[in-house]
């Protein structure tokens, strides 16, 4: 492996992590939304999805989805 392909590999590994934690957070905050609100996940979801108190964490996910999937289609495309 080259020089760029280490950074580019290691870049996608620190990008995924980061969008790995941020999906787990969301997932804990669903299921404890609804247990508190005695409701059912997806119902969480939705609100979770348009709730102005979660609008910075749902952006740095989408974002984070976004420049996640462009290293990957990158990289099979440029090999």
């Amino acid at each position: 492996m080259s020089t760029g392909q280490i950074i580019q590999t290691v870049l996608m590994g620190l990008v995924f992590i980061a969008w790995a934690a941020l999906m787990l957070r969301a997932v804990s905050l669903w299921r404890s939304r609804a247990h508190e609100a005695g409701g059912s996940v997806p119902r969480q979801i939705g609100h979770w999805l348009r709730a102005p108190e979660d609008k910075s964490e749902r952006s740095t996910l989408m974002f984070l989805s976004v420049v996640l999937l462009v290293m990957v289609g990158t990289t099979l495309t440029l090999g």
